[in-house]
């Protein structure tokens, strides 16, 4: 099926204004805890030049493989240090993921829904926080994705260089974040193999190559951790003690530890924590995936005798989900690298549906649910820029008109059914993805102190001068941007020793500030900070009535 010129006009326009609003994100401060602790791993392992032996702060780290790390070095080699500078790599991988999603969708289904399933991935609320958040899911998704594409490709024209390229990506995925690399393209092709009966499809020689590939690209990664833990029991990493083996550890207890109980990471979720989590990170298009993974089941149930169409998506998705969900620690992020799959669910599904001369009745009554959604998007984005950190009336009036529009859209019988739906949608979530960059996170991470505090010191500091933390410690933010030599611990019988005239900052919370003062007439204060630990949001800290008494003090004095 042709795709219609103004569809296209808006799919790239679309596209460049995600884009846009993405590279602005791009340069936001780095958050504590996990975006800013691996900047600045990859920080010190570029100035260190130790690239198999992953460190934090002078002690071994094993926690996540070298891959994000290594990128970011090569990016801080051409770019420079910058928080940017560190999200690009992620960020260019995940472009990647998109585009295979629209590669795979295509050589299943029509342009249209493949157009759609990119626009979608490219889209939901998982996308813009990978884009922000950096940490190792947004890259894991762009290399799973990839993989994915490429072996749908291979398993249609068994051409060598599509097997070639599919290992490239499950491997590059595994360094990336272990064995979840690998595991779900297996489970979704192993899926799709099963449910058409392709018993042959198991049993290629290609695949042979395909693991030698994988190996080849693990090696480095293997051999370091050798290096590292095995070969030195004494080593100790991550609070669990000595003898650890890194090769087990990456390859079995950090996956499957934390399902059998071998791994001590447990934050006892609840049994639908990814189910929530998911339903939030995929807005603003959950109310047409729900329809869509129930009819996408439906119809592979009914044609199980005759399969039709692909059931890689599906079994990803679905097995991948539940395995996830054994986990004894989950976190809303770890099913991003299934959004892709999902995705190219709803794409195929709305695509189907809108363009039939007449949507189905009970697409009708997922569209009606689609737009009261975002009708409480929108009362969501005015509760963000009129209660929780009030905005401009210029950036208010501006969401009123993108009410606006989005009303016009919906109503104006001109605009074809599939553009109305999309462009209403796409309206929603780029005028909720301006107020996060422009309005929520800028005021939010004025409260991530430790970030504040280094960038107005590299303004305002000599060269030659140091901080101090008293009683405190450095976060991984603060030590990524400050540019000053920073000692931690320091304490009214140590500081003496550490105090040089006119070249001294020290840093301390409000109940030690007494204690600053104290040491020397010649202490004066230079700024105090809000504090508040920006990844743990609550009702009292969004509510500023009661903000002031979650909040936290910080104070830098100088001598």
């Amino acid at each position: 099926m042709t795709v219609s010129r103004s569809f296209n006009i808006f799919f790239w326009a679309s596209l460049v204004i995600l884009g846009c609003i993405y590279c602005i994100g791009m340069h936001l401060s780095l958050m504590d805890v996990d975006a800013s602790q691996y900047a600045l791993i990859s920080k010190q392992m570029f100035y260190s030049h130790n690239y198999l032996q992953v460190t934090e702060r002078g002690h071994d780290y094993l926690d996540k493989p070298p891959l994000i790390f290594w990128t970011a070095c090569l990016s801080y080699k051409i770019f420079g240090i910058h928080d940017w500078s560190y999200r690009l790599p992620s960020i260019l991988c995940l472009i990647l993921g998109i585009y295979s999603v629209y590669r795979f969708t295509k050589l299943f289904y029509d342009e249209y829904s493949a157009k759609i399933s990119a626009l979608i991935m490219a889209s939901c609320c998982a996308t813009y926080l990978m884009t922000h958040d950096v940490r190792t899911d947004t890259m894991l998704t762009g290399w799973v994705m990839f993989s994915i594409w490429q072996l749908a490709e291979f398993n249609r024209s068994l051409k060598f260089r599509h097997v070639l390229l599919g290992a490239i990506g499950v491997g590059l995925a595994m360094i990336t974040k272990g064995p979840i690399g690998l595991i779900i393209p297996v489970t979704a092709f192993s899926t799709d193999f099963i449910y058409k009966r392709q018993w042959k499809s198991f049993f290629r020689w290609q695949y042979l190559v395909a693991i030698v590939v994988i190996a080849i690209i693990l090696l480095p990664m293997s051999y370091g951790l050798y290096e590292q833990y095995d070969m030195h029991p004494e080593s100790v990493a991550n609070n669990v003690g000595k003898h650890i083996s890194g090769i087990r550890f990456y390859y079995w207890t950090q996956s499957f530890g934390r399902i059998t109980g071998e791994s001590g990471w447990n934050n006892d979720p609840d049994p639908f924590f990814l189910v929530h989590s998911f339903l939030w990170s995929f807005l603003p298009w959950t109310a047409f995936f729900l329809p869509a993974l129930f009819y996408a089941v439906k119809d592979k149930i009914k044609s199980i005798s005759n399969p039709q169409g692909e059931a890689v998506t599906i079994g990803g998705f679905l097995f991948i989900f539940i395995f996830l969900s054994l986990s004894k620690y989950q976190l809303p992020h770890y099913t991003f690298p299934l959004h892709p799959l999902a995705a190219i669910i709803t794409g195929a599904y709305i695509g189907k549906n809108l363009l039939l001369p007449k949507a189905s009745k009970t697409f009708s009554v997922f569209l009606g649910l689609q737009v009261f959604s975002i009708i409480v998007l929108y009362g969501g984005i005015f509760l963000l820029t009129c209660l929780v950190f009030p905005a401009s009336i210029f950036l208010i009036s501006t969401i009123a008109i993108s009410l606006l529009a989005f009303i016009f859209i919906l109503f104006y019988k001109n605009i074809s059914k599939i553009n109305r739906i999309l462009a209403g949608t796409l309206i929603a979530f780029i005028t909720l993805a301006c107020v996060l960059n422009i309005s929520f996170y800028a005021n939010l991470l004025q409260y991530q102190a430790n970030s504040a505090v280094a960038k107005d010191l590299n303004k305002i500091a000599d060269n030659d001068a140091q901080l101090l933390i008293f009683n405190n410690y450095a976060s991984n933010s603060m030590e990524f941007y400050c540019k000053l030599p920073i000692t931690e611990y320091i304490n009214e019988r140590n500081i003496g020793s550490h105090l040089i005239r006119n070249k001294t900052y020290i840093l301390a919370n409000k109940a030690d500030s007494f204690n600053v003062m104290k040491i020397s007439p010649n202490i004066a204060i230079v700024k105090d900070y809000n504090n508040f630990e920006v990844t743990q949001l609550n009702a009292s800290f969004l509510n500023p009535s009661a903000r002031n008494g979650v909040v936290d003090r910080l104070i830098l004095f100088r001598y």
